[in-house]
């Protein structure tokens, strides 16, 4: 091994020719390094011969290129990648669960040669999780060399010792860090032996490592098998049907889809003839850091299981522990024990066998790997349960006509919350991490729109106030919504108590409508939704997102003059001088944490934004609309059943588009949802395609379509266009003609007679 060639390939500052020299100069080495390791000594670990080969060749490739490319060359040059090479041997016999058992590599940056296992944070983790005393990882810990040396990802000190190891591991579980860590041999460049030697050294280290692999391989096992589980209730996506309180109900599955890299959700809806009750969740975790199945409703947690209860030998009945975290208005625990005692009755009636606060939901065989009962009816029980339990904590209601109801507690449920672990909301304004979690919504935002956004919000410290406009549909209140959640980490459709959607009204004429008033005749502070917030974020001082829809709805310099001033000048608003309120201060101080944003549309039943507005305002305006992206991020069953129709509509997006008359992502949707049912009707009853389109421009397109002369070229190519389309009998080509005619008699024309 020619190290002092291996280290000039490592430092050459140019990534692209670094890369190609790693490639041709030093991968090799490793590879024939990791192949006579194998050869020789699979004699004495004959598993050697079974583990997959992974290197970091496609990732130099990749970069190579990219460094050669204009396009992306500038974001190369400062790059680390290349000054490194690697081989790694991987275990793969697990369901979709791998983990490295051995790497060899040459770190240029830090000047080394590794022959190391690597792993990520979860064994770890979970081995803390479970064990009080953790005795276990104690002892594996104990049982490492102590010439073997310990690495992890997020120190800058070079190594931790054993005594540091189990420490360390529980600080960052207390912290929620999830660093990699590594543990073999390091040798420094110039210490680097001889060939024979080399190999040698590799097989002392893969002894020495024996026993974290086992802990590994261990954890991968239990990880595979909870996954294995996950995928049997995954794979089963069809229709069913469910009794409620007396009621038949039918059940409809929507796609799995991946809500974030170890989240799968699984969309469910509750049909009574058409009507939609409710759209429960079906969540499977699959690191956190154990594997658990979730029933969410609107974002709050109503199950959550941990799959591993039902590893072991046999049969493992699974039943699940139901515990409410509801204090109610008197803050007593009482309306848990209420609320547990109510649950358990109505699933007791519901058939479920019931033993304290748990129900039964299955049976795990795990000599077959698989349920004793057929998985549809596992989670029929498990969706059942989840319903039943959300109606019985009042998320949602489902009629009780056929059924004795059992009484409701007085609960007042103003901060009820199932599952403890939704209370904790931590916040975070890398934006990064804002972006990922933005792009794993299935809207559609370009990075450029998100961070224009973020900067808007955060670049002044004591001021967050930004105006959104642009036509109606485009995702201006989505927009907000998936910005608060992204900034606690959430899902995009996650409940948020740190972000509160305001409507604007038009009677809104002062500063009341936001900060409420002392009512003389009541004796009391009338609180509004706004000042709830304001209070909300002075007291637990998180980011709270107010979002005020169609704010120019009312004069918005009117209603917001208090707010504007005191931004302004950070001088408190009086609110009151009434000495016996006391859940309204006197005084109201803006905090630094309330983040304002309003939106707007611009027609003739709004106002216009004053000036005062506009200097205290970003503004931002969304009227570009990709359609592309939409189309990808569209569901599979309308990419099937509606290309012809998408064709037309996107042709008619771009003749409105080039006299800003275009349509936003709500009319899309909307129309695609109205095509697509049309389409699921029995053949004899349906429209035909082209009738269908040509309605759902009638009803969704046209009436926005309004002008002068600057328009006339518009209607002319419309005319023609639907003409051509859909013949003479075309509702559309009926309203284009009498609006083609009122513009050439009165020089101005509406879609509305």
């Amino acid at each position: 091994m020619n190290i002092t060639q291996i280290e000039e390939a490592l430092s050459i500052p140019e990534t692209s020719l670094r890369c190609q020299r790693v490639l041709d100069e030093v991968q090799p080495v490793l590879r024939q390094l990791m192949d006579e390791f194998k050869n020789k000594y699979a004699n004495a670990a004959p598993e050697l011969l079974d583990y997959h080969v992974h290197t970091y060749e496609a990732t130099l490739r990749t970069t190579m290129h990219d460094a050669r490319n204009p396009k992306y060359s500038n974001k190369k040059q400062d790059s680390d990648i290349g000054k490194k090479a690697f081989v790694e041997i991987i275990d793969k016999k697990y369901f979709q669960t791998e983990y490295g058992v051995l790497s060899l590599e040459i770190n240029g940056l830090e000047k080394r040669m590794k022959i190391v296992l690597s792993s990520n944070f979860y064994p770890f983790w979970e081995a803390i999780r479970t064990q009080g005393n953790t005795k276990e990882l104690t002892e594996v810990i104990e049982s490492i060399s102590d010439d073997v040396h310990i690495q992890v990802s997020d120190k800058d000190t070079p190594f931790l010792s054993k005594i540091e190891l189990l420490p360390y591991l529980q600080k960052c579980v207390d912290e929620k860090r999830k660093p990699w860590l590594y543990f073999g041999t390091f040798i420094d460049f110039d210490q680097i032996p001889g060939r024979e030697e080399l190999v040698n050294l590799v097989w002392n280290t893969w002894i020495k490592l024996e026993p974290l692999r086992v802990f590994v391989r261990k954890e991968a096992s239990s990880h595979a098998l909870s996954l294995q589980i996950l995928e049997l209730f995954n794979k089963h996506q069809n229709d069913f049907s469910i009794t409620l309180y007396g009621k038949n109900y039918t059940v409809k599955f929507d796609e799995l889809q991946e809500v974030k890299a170890n989240d799968r959700r699984q969309m469910y809806s509750i049909l009574d003839k058409g009507q939609l009750l409710a759209k429960i969740a079906l969540y499977s975790f699959l690191r956190e850091p154990n594997e658990v199945i979730g029933v969410k409703i609107d974002g709050r947690g109503q199950i959550y299981s941990n799959l591993r209860a039902l590893h072991g030998s046999g049969k493992v009945e699974w039943s699940i522990s139901k515990s409410f975290y509801s204090r109610g208005k008197e803050n007593s625990a009482d309306m848990n024990k209420a609320l547990q005692s109510k649950a358990m009755e109505v699933l007791t009636q519901h058939g479920f066998q019931v033993s304290g606060s748990s129900f039964y939901v299955g049976t795990w065989d795990n000599d077959s790997i698989n349920f004793v009962e057929p998985i549809a009816d596992v989670k029929k029980r498990l969706f059942i349960a989840g319903a039943l339990l959300a109606d019985c904590s009042g998320k949602v209601f489902f009629p009780k006509d056929n059924i004795e109801s059992i009484p409701e507690p007085d609960n007042g449920l103003e901060n009820n919350n199932d599952d403890p672990n939704e209370e904790v909301f931590q916040h975070d304004f890398n934006l990064s991490a804002i972006l990922s979690n933005v792009r794993e919504s299935p809207f559609t935002y370009p990075d450029a729109i998100v961070r224009d956004f973020h900067l808007n919000l955060t670049s002044l410290e004591d001021k967050h106030f930004v105006i959104l406009n642009g036509i109606s549909g485009t995702g201006k209140t989505r927009l907000c919504l998936l910005y608060a959640n992204a900034v606690y980490g959430k899902t995009y459709d996650s409940m948020n108590p740190y972000l509160k959607v305001i409507p604007v009204r038009p009677d809104w004429t002062d500063s009341t409508s936001l900060f409420g008033y002392y009512s003389a005749l009541e004796k009391r502070y009338v609180r509004t939704p706004f000042l709830n917030a304001v209070l909300q974020a002075i007291q637990e001082g998180k980011p709270m997102f107010i979002v005020l829809d169609e704010m120019n709805l009312a004069r918005v310099e009117y209603y917001l003059s208090d707010y504007l001033s005191a931004i302004e000048s950070r001088q408190p608003i009086r609110l009151h001088t009434e000495s016996h309120i006391t859940d309204v201060p006197q005084e109201l101080q803006i905090p630094h944490n309330l983040y304002v944003i309003g939106t707007i549309n611009v027609d003739e039943t709004t106002h216009s934004i004053s000036d005062k507005v506009l200097d205290r305002a970003f503004v931002m305006t969304l009227s570009d609309v990709d359609l592309d992206q939409f189309w990808k991020a569209a569901e599979s069953k309308y990419k099937v059943a509606l290309q012809e129709e998408w064709k037309m509509l996107q042709a008619l997006h771009v003749k409105l588009s080039r006299y800003e008359l275009h349509f936003g992502y709500r009319t899309m949707n909307e129309m695609l949802r109205k095509l697509y049912a049309n389409e699921e009707l029995d053949s004899d009853i349906r429209m035909e395609k082209k009738e269908a389109i040509d309605r759902v421009i009638a009803e969704k397109v046209l009436p926005k379509i309004r002008g002068d002369e600057r328009i006339d070229a518009l209607l002319t190519d419309l005319i023609d266009w639907t003409a051509a389309l859909f013949g003479d009998g075309s509702e559309s080509l009926y309203h284009l003609l009498r609006m083609k005619g009122e513009l050439d008699r009165y020089g101005a024309t509406q879609f509305w007679r």
